[in-house]
């Protein structure tokens, strides 16, 4: 009966992980036509992606604050709720309606992504790595559905752009129903009342640090790959079909990456091994983005499988370096809050870049470079990871 419980707990979790991203990553093949309908400008229509990113960094602490008021379980719920009224309150009430609601989705996914690494050790203490690449990679195939669906969908419902986005709630209404028929049988325990953001602490502010830079290697890439592509003669279609391969190959090294470090007990050189991909991966598209007919895919696909990896790994060494499971809400909220702060506004500083360079050459050799930080950062936050406990799993 346990393993029942524990399957059906598991499904929940991946039904909310699939909406951690679904809501920004349907808006880019949508962009043009909401920017036609409602006459966006491009910084506007930009800042549809940028909001809910800004808000997942700006409001992950707030997830810690609630904890100490009301059980875990419940706030994530209450985070879940906000992604489905948010995502369908974007079909209403025009310009200003869309921000609003985008916002209140951001908000959601902020509480919602910062309180399930917690739940995960608190639940699965000695399988912490391998839950961890399972639901980063229903969150990364979560993304890549939404954002490859966004536009039949839109074809298939024969509506206007912004009423098509209401469509992504569905999802987080049945993520909704999961959660709260796994989380209202739990025995869960009480709100903590101590969980503050470690500000004092040196491994948090490593894990933070990994956390900040790696985001701002993928973000980087998601807002430039498939420019950088159709600045060198490839069409918008076959550079929507270079993100979907980067998405794509994402999902299977966020799977297995934290197997691996789970299985051979040391996240170190799995950080360093992911990592050292999406540098390899970010000087080729600088120095020969064409080198060969398909070299854009192979070294879009080269990224997706460093960036799957690092992200799911920082995700599981910002869990295992909180000295409790209670804590680790609040190491996730620090971490996120410059994480998803530093990703909201590194695109827009590669795009100075680009313009003050004349190309992208430059953009991604300085997301080189800054992968050889992340490495740097991700192996000494990851050298003070907790090893996985074996203790008794709370119910």
């Amino acid at each position: 009966m346990a393993d029942r419980k524990d399957l059906a707990w598991l499904l929940a979790v991946v039904l909310v992980a699939v909406n951690l991203r679904a809501v920004i990553t349907s808006v880019p093949p949508l962009a043009l036509d909401l920017a036609a309908d409602l006459r966006l400008g491009a910084v506007a229509t930009g800042a549809l992606t940028t909001v809910p990113v800004a808000c997942m960094g700006l409001f992950a602490p707030a997830a810690a604050w609630a904890t100490r008021r009301c059980a875990e379980s419940t706030v994530l719920g209450a985070g879940v709720a906000l992604i489905a009224v948010g995502a369908g309150a974007r079909a209403f009430g025009g310009t200003a309606g869309l921000f609003a609601a985008t916002a209140l989705a951001g908000v959601g996914i902020a509480v919602a992504g910062t309180l399930l690494p917690g739940l995960v050790r608190r639940r699965m203490p000695d399988r912490v790595g391998p839950v961890t690449g399972i639901y980063t990679a229903a969150l990364i195939g979560g993304a890549l559905v939404s954002s490859a669906l966004a536009d039949p969908a839109r074809r298939w419902l024969g509506v206007g752009a912004q009423a098509a986005l209401a469509v992504w709630a569905l999802p987080a209404l049945v993520a909704l129903v999961a959660w709260w028929r796994v989380a209202r049988g739990a025995v869960g325990p009480a709100p903590s009342r101590g969980q503050r953001l470690p500000w004092r602490d040196t491994s948090a502010w490593l894990g933070t640090g990994f956390m900040a830079v790696q985001s701002l290697l993928f973000y980087g890439t998601l807002a430039w790959l498939p420019v950088s592509a159709m600045e060198h003669g490839m069409s918008a279609t076959h550079a929507g079909l270079l993100l979907g391969l980067f998405s794509a190959t994402q999902v299977l090294t966020a799977f297995v990456a934290p197997a691996l470090a789970h299985r051979y007990g040391d996240l170190r050189p799995w950080v360093l091994a992911t990592l050292a991909v999406s540098t390899v991966g970010l000087f080729l598209v600088a120095m020969v983005p064409f080198a060969f007919p398909a070299a854009p895919w192979l070294w879009g696909a080269l990224l997706g499988l460093g960036m799957g990896g690092h992200f799911a790994l920082a995700l599981n060494t910002i869990t295992q370096l909180a000295p409790s499971a209670s804590a680790a809400s609040a190491y996730s909220g620090m971490a996120f809050l410059f994480g998803y702060g530093v990703a909201a506004i590194g695109p827009v500083l590669l795009g100075f870049l680009a313009e003050a360079s004349g190309g992208y050459r430059v953009p991604f050799l300085t997301l080189g470079a800054l992968g050889f930080v992340a490495m740097v950062l991700g192996t000494a936050a990851a050298s003070r990871a907790r090893p996985p406990s074996h203790g008794t799993r709370s119910q």
